[in-house]
């Protein structure tokens, strides 16, 4: 029987974390994007990125595991945003080899609890336009678009995100 649980992230999770994003942001976005975009994005930079936000202040990212295995993240932030104590999701992936099976729920349920402990009132996020699987999924879990629409630059490409917010 395989185990799944949920742990928070120590220092030496980052490699593995970077290779199951990578491997759910190229399913993700491939099609999207062009699967070279992921490319280059070098590996070494990207488990830079996750040394970084491991050694910062605030909350740690969530991860679900199988029998040990990272198959999942989530992590976010708190803001102040006006009166409002909102907590900013910065990343959120599931290994494409286990969606839609339940775990990304499991996942978002654990963090939002630990949200709502932290004072937060509400959650946001940026969605990257045309992720039909990440906004099912938000839509499920009542997140709603609020009009804020932002275009960033992503390895020299333009990628319009549009913003979600649910109430906690």
């Amino acid at each position: 029987m395989q185990g799944i649980s949920l742990r928070l992230a120590r220092p030496a999770d980052a490699a593995a974390m970077t290779v199951m994003q990578r491997a759910s942001w190229l399913a993700a976005y491939g099609e999207m994007l062009g699967e070279d975009l992921l490319a280059q994005l070098a590996v070494t930079d990207h488990l830079q990125i996750w040394h970084r936000r491991l050694a910062e202040s605030g909350p740690t990212p969530m991860l679900l595991c199988l029998d040990e295995v990272i198959i999942g993240l989530l992590y976010w932030q708190p803001a102040l945003e006006g009166t409002l104590m909102t907590a900013r999701i910065r990343a959120l992936y599931l290994h494409p080899g286990h969606w839609r099976q339940g775990h990304g729920k499991r996942l978002w349920q654990a963090v939002a609890m630990q949200m709502r402990r932290a004072g937060c009132e509400c959650v946001r996020l940026w969605l990257l336009d045309g992720n039909e699987i990440g906004e099912g999924f938000y839509l499920r879990r009542g997140f709603v678009f609020d009009r804020e629409e932002r275009t960033l630059q992503s390895l020299g490409q333009p990628c319009l995100q549009r913003q979600m917010f649910r109430l906690l």
